[in-house]
């Protein structure tokens, strides 16, 4: 009878820790469409169609500059991921880039002494919580969190790997530069590193992350655009985008924002106290302060501070907690309260399976911030080639949509084919800014389509612009005198709930 249930508190414990990994893949399975999916996938599709990367635009009427597509990469594979499995292919990427993230801090913290299962576990989970609002979406920026944690693995390397972990650093710049922009983050945390170490004595182990860093710099060369792309990334990467929530700073933002980043700024400093005094180096603590401080300024650098923090003080805050551990006296489970764990365990499994399951099927889309589909029945059926002065944040769902008969006055790629002189007065327009009123027809739009709340929509109306279609959340202007084809009948106004829409 006494060795039965050492077994049955084991098999508890197991099926405790197989439930919680099971709610951690339901967290992370769970796919929402944010506003560019469409026009990465398009793009996508198009490069592995015509087999280059295009440097004129053919989706927009208004683009004033060349096309820096500096997300090519990415956007090839995710339309790869897409032609063969649809949305359930965008899914299983975005889990695997998820998976590979935790493969990678898992290995860190293990080789570094996190034995506790436990320990690693409360760390994953703090990885997907932490970066959770920059990877529920299918998008580029998951590429460079993958990125960025190869860069965290190659810097926290210990033994043998230390000695060419060096150079997987070049290797994974050149392919990051081909995927995302956040690889000058990366730079920028390799560039304190080097100097940490510097000014903490590791002269050689810093001489030798700078060469690494420089071929790291050559790598990011190896691109379709070459010195381009170095100029276009300094002259349009900044904090000052306060059109686009994930640009603003903490304190601009509502108090989840701040729950967020506290939280993780409260793990560092555990992770920082709970560092013994003569183990605290200073490119460790720099690299750190230094990512607080960027997430606080764009929120959407919390998940590079989420795993800088996880990486780099991680075994430290397993050993404080072990320590704190063994000074307790653990008392074994009655029976029925191991069986009682065992049966929540395993109805907890159960619904988490599900749950994935039924997320691995779909990519969501968030009708509150999307047009309706009978909007786009109405478009889809003008006759001819038209010019369709649309929001912001429906340009690429438009191109998606509509193209190749109708093209856009903007989209979410800004400044990769739009001037900032564009993009002003398109926020002068839509809010009825000084200004802003001559915008339909200076761009001689033929239709304009955006939300039925914004300012723009009453002066349109005013002005003697045909409204052709009004839903609950969008409504379609005509330029007056074009021929246009009445809008059928619908039942329902509604917007999409599954991607990629009608």
């Amino acid at each position: 009878m006494s060795s039965a249930a050492p077994g049955r508190f084991v098999s508890s414990r197991s099926l405790l820790r197989i439930a919680f990994w099971f709610v951690l893949l339901a967290a992370a399975s769970y796919t929402t469409a944010d506003p560019d999916l469409w026009g990465h996938l398009r793009f996508g599709l198009d490069i592995l169609r015509d087999g280059t990367v295009a440097t004129v635009d053919p989706y927009s009427f208004s683009a004033d500059l060349p096309w820096v597509n500096h997300e090519w990469g990415s956007e090839v594979i995710t339309a790869s991921a897409f032609t063969m499995g649809g949305s359930p292919g965008l899914v299983l990427l975005k889990v695997t880039m998820l998976g590979v993230v935790l493969a990678l801090l898992l290995s860190s913290l293990r080789e570094r002494g996190v034995d506790a299962s436990v320990d690693r576990d409360v760390l994953a989970a703090i990885a997907v919580l932490g970066t959770m609002e920059q990877t529920h979406h299918v998008r580029p920026q998951l590429f460079s969190i993958v990125c960025f944690s190869v860069l965290l693995w190659s810097l926290t390397a210990t033994g043998r790997r230390a000695r060419w972990g060096f150079w997987i650093i070049p290797a994974v710049f050149m392919l990051w530069a081909n995927l995302h922009g956040g690889w000058m983050v990366g730079g920028a945390v390799l560039g304190v590193w080097v100097v940490g170490l510097a000014f903490n004595g590791h002269r050689s182990n810093a001489m030798w992350y700078a060469v690494a860093g420089a071929a790291a710099l050559a790598g990011t060369l190896v691109t379709p655009y070459g010195f381009g792309l170095w100029r276009f990334l300094y002259e349009t990467v900044g904090f000052g985008r306060a059109d686009v929530i994930e640009w603003q700073a903490v304190y601009a933002l509502t108090w989840d924002a701040w729950a967020r980043w506290a939280t993780i700024l409260g793990v560092g400093i555990a992770g920082l106290a709970a560092t013994r005094r003569t183990e605290r180096r200073l490119e460790v603590i720099a690299v750190v302060a230094a990512l607080a401080f960027a997430s606080f300024m764009v929120v959407r650098l919390l998940a590079f501070f989420t795993l800088s923090v996880l990486y780099l003080f991680g075994p430290a805050l397993s050993r404080k907690y072990q320590e704190m551990r063994t000074t307790r006296i653990s008392m074994p489970l009655p029976p029925w309260r191991t069986r009682l764990l065992a049966s929540a365990a395993a109805v907890t499994i159960v619904f988490a399976a599900s749950l994935s399951a039924a997320n691995a099927m779909q990519v969501r889309i968030d009708p509150r911030h999307t047009p309706e589909t009978d909007a786009v029945d109405f478009l889809r059926s003008q006759p001819g080639s038209k010019r369709l002065l649309v929001w912001f944040d429906w340009g690429e769902y438009a191109i998606w949509h509509l193209s190749p008969a109708m093209r856009v006055s903007i989209d979410g790629r800004r400044e990769t084919v739009y001037s900032s002189r564009v993009q002003d007065e398109h926020l002068r327009f839509f809010f009825d800014a000084p200004g802003g009123a001559a915008l339909p027809y200076t761009l001689a739009a033929d239709y304009v389509w955006i939300p039925r709340e914004l300012p723009a929509a009453r002066r349109l109306d005013a002005e003697g612009w045909r409204k052709c279609y009004e839903g609950p959340t969008s409504v379609i202007f005509a330029r007056a005198g074009l021929n246009v084809t009445p809008p059928r009948p619908a039942l329902t106004a509604t917007a999409a709930s599954v991607f990629p829409g009608p």
